[in-house]
């Protein structure tokens, strides 16, 4: 998997800019959101300083449409949004051996300017979500 992203090859467009970098990683600032078609609905979220830092991320409406988080607009004011359209909103996922396992972290979901290439993660208090919901509901 390391060596998907050892050549990554990406343009100055596809950089997003996180100015306060991903809590845990906050000297990690600019980030590329690489998509494989064999690990849809996955993504990746890769440093594009080579660091070699990344992280699964999905989009959580994936298998949680009823998600929610409470967000106020201050949280997001320095993401620029002119329109909902804009918004692309991803949780970060911990991967296991057994898919079963895997986690999402809902109480940190990263929203994405699209349009303008800003990226923050938020947290939010909301006692529904937590830092390793399951993906797969069993």
């Amino acid at each position: 998997m390391a060596e998907s992203f050892k050549d990554l090859v990406f343009s100055p467009e596809d950089i997003i800019d996180f100015p306060y970098g991903i809590p845990g990683f906050e000297d990690q600032k600019k980030f590329v959101i690489v998509r494989m078609p064999d690990f849809l609905p996955f993504e990746w979220l890769v440093s594009a300083d080579g660091s070699g830092l990344r992280f699964a991320i999905i989009n959580p409406m994936v298998f949680r449409p009823d998600y929610s988080p409470n967000i106020i607009k201050e949280q997001l004011g320095d993401l620029k949004f002119d329109s909902p359209e804009e918004v692309l909103i991803y949780s970060i996922v911990t991967l296991r051996p057994n898919p079963a396992d895997s986690t999402v972290n809902l109480i940190g979901p990263v929203f994405i300017n699209k349009n303008k290439h800003l990226g923050k993660q938020v947290i939010i208090e909301d006692e529904k979500y937590s830092t390793r919901d399951r993906i797969i509901q069993g």
